[in-house]
């Protein structure tokens, strides 16, 4: 053979197998088509919404290996999907004119005009209920509120919404055999109308039976004061989970699981067996962090989560940090089945430092927790002594403390709600009559809330405090009210605002007033960037003083133990910024 042409074969062989090569290596995305889609002729909102959700050709534009072909495939879908979008919000004669042009290449742009036409109403509707729930509570208003009507156009997503409302409220009625026995609607196209009938049957409500453990470490009776319900009730699945998470609070499981059994009821009696995973009965915790307030902190704790079968428990904690030096221990002592309080005996050594005042503090004595109206209710009886300088302020305390605190918190999550709500009241005070140098009485609030819509969430906070006195120079400052740092006006140092003595210095209020609104907008993954305005101060009284104000905004990253937040904040009276970080749940 011809040298030459040897040599150009392999020439052409050796291009033939890096040009293969390429085309395994490049991303096929170089070589992807493109196409724009417009839909026209809608303007309610959610129909368009559902249509850009239902067209094959929307979800797969982006596709990296989109193909002409491809495009036209789905574009010929498009028409027919178009048209079952719509059905569901009463429209059955929409008429879809589409076209597909090529922009440039591998560059389409897929048209749709859509003619709703005239839609489907409503001409009957019949909707019942049958069996032993008929006439019992919510059926009544449930059939009552049904949200379509003669003369309604057909929507089916509202028939369907209100369907699923009758199957919770059976099952959350304890009527757990309920089932449609009439289920339809029927759509006579040529009229445009359509009749609807829904018919419940409840059949027989059940009841809570017979309760069970699967553990005996800890002893039965303790683990029944946290029952939400009695046996005999009418079965509600709200007070079933309401049990599981209350047990699940408790020190001493890691996993808490209430099945009710149905499937072994006897006389409609639904047995509930509790599954428990223990937890390690000793913890042991060293934490280091930094806050604005605080400073550099360090955290020593230790638990003993069960220290006998009945449930006893301990915890001491040591926090160290450039405002605060405490060691603080609390024995607790649950009560047995039928009771639900808790006896919690706790002592507390600290030396408290931030740069308005300094005190040493000692506070020892019993709290009586418990449930009432979905509150949670907690009683103390203390001996408090404080040696203290406020301001030119000094002095000793001794003060048999009284005091009620009562919290209740709604959330869908404990760690970074997106919907909820914590409301706090407290209650204390001592009397010179019974072994107190000093009387006082004090009320303090709290109110927090969270909303959320997509990437947005809204947090408000609003709180307030009362003290009244007659010797109020003479109180520690523990019993005074300061504002201003992380969680009040930030753009202020920490317990920086309030009252002054005739030498400038900072001495606390009677009364306090904070407030915040803050907006939060999720921007990638667990990040989110925040706006706020903090309103508030500490005051003698209302007609003295003023509202300190701070604003600013800050970056958000969601994390396992609560949201870390870091804040630029400016007080808008002073010119001044602060730096604010700090972690934890926002209720």
């Amino acid at each position: 053979m011809n040298p030459l042409i040897h040599t150009v074969r392999r020439g052409l062989r050796s291009a033939i197998l890096c040009a293969a090569a390429l085309a395994c290596v490049v991303p096929a995305a170089v070589w992807a088509a493109k196409v724009d889609c417009e839909v026209e002729g809608v303007d309610d909102k959610e129909i368009l919404e559902n249509i850009l959700a239902v067209l094959s050709i929307v979800r797969d534009k982006d596709r990296d290996d989109l193909t002409p072909a491809r495009i036209a495939q789905l574009h010929g879908r498009a028409s027919t999907e178009i048209q079952r979008a719509v059905e569901p919000f009463g429209y059955y004669h929409a008429m879809v004119s589409a076209s597909l042009e090529e922009r440039d290449e591998d560059t389409f742009l897929a048209r749709y005009r859509v003619q709703l036409g005239e839609p489907v109403r409503v001409r009957d509707v019949r909707v019942g209920v049958t069996g032993a729930g008929q006439n019992q509570p919510p059926f009544p208003d449930l059939v009552a509120a049904f949200p379509l009507r003669s003369g309604d156009v057909l929507d089916q997503r509202r028939y369907t919404q209100h369907k699923n409302a009758f199957v919770s409220a059976a099952a959350d009625s304890g009527y757990l055999d309920a089932r449609f026995t009439v289920s339809v609607i029927r759509i006579h196209r040529g009229d445009n109308i359509a009749d609807i009938a829904l018919t419940l049957d409840t059949g027989p409500q059940y009841r809570f039976g017979a309760v069970t453990f699967d553990s005996s470490a800890v002893d039965e009776r303790v683990l029944r004061s946290y029952l939400t319900f009695r046996p005999g009730e009418p079965f509600r699945y709200h007070k079933l989970l309401a049990f599981q998470s209350a047990l699940g609070g408790a020190p001493y499981f890691s996993r808490v699981e209430a099945i009710a059994r149905k499937d072994t009821a006897v006389n409609h009696e639904v047995p509930i067996h509790v599954g428990l995973t223990m937890r390690r009965p000793r913890h042991y915790e060293v934490g280091v962090g930094y806050g604005t307030d605080t400073g550099p902190r360090l955290l020593l704790n230790v638990e003993f989560r069960r220290l006998n079968r009945t449930g006893h428990r301990y915890t001491g904690r040591i926090n160290v940090s450039a405002v605060e030096l405490s060691v603080n221990a609390e024995y607790v002592i649950p009560t047995l089945y039928p009771k639900v309080h808790t006896y919690t005996i706790g002592a507390l050594v600290a030396r408290l430092d931030p740069e308005t005042y300094t005190t040493d503090r000692l506070a020892v004595g019993p709290t009586r927790s418990q449930p009432r109206l979905g509150w949670m209710e907690s009683l103390t009886l203390a001996y408090e002594r404080e040696e203290f300088t406020v301001g030119s302020d000094e002095g000793t305390t001794d003060l048999f403390i009284a005091g009620a605190t009562y919290r209740r918190k709604r959330a869908d999550d404990d760690i970074s709600p997106t919907h909820g709500q914590r409301v706090d009241v407290s209650l204390r005070g001592s009397s010179e009559d019974v072994l107190s140098s000093q009387s006082f009485f004090s009320f303090t609030t709290l109110a927090k809330g969270v909303r959320s819509k997509g990437r947005f969430r809204l947090l408000a906070r609003v709180e307030g405090g009362w003290t009244s006195t007659g010797t109020f120079r003479e109180l520690p400052p523990t019993v005074r009210f300061f504002a201003g740092g992380d969680n009040s006006v930030r753009g202020y140092e920490y317990q920086s605002l309030g009252p002054k003595d005739a030498s400038g210095q900072v001495i606390g209020g009677h009364l306090l007033l904070n407030s915040s609104v803050e907006v939060e907008i999720g921007v990638v993954g667990k990040f989110a960037l925040a706006g706020f305005y903090d309103a508030g101060n500490a005051f003698a009284s209302f007609d003295e003083g003023t509202m300190e104000q701070g604003a600013g905004g800050g970056l958000r990253f969601r994390s396992p133990v609560g949201p870390i937040r870091l804040d630029l904040a400016f007080a808008l009276r002073h010119d001044d910024w602060r730096v604010h970080f700090t972690m934890g749940p926002d209720l």
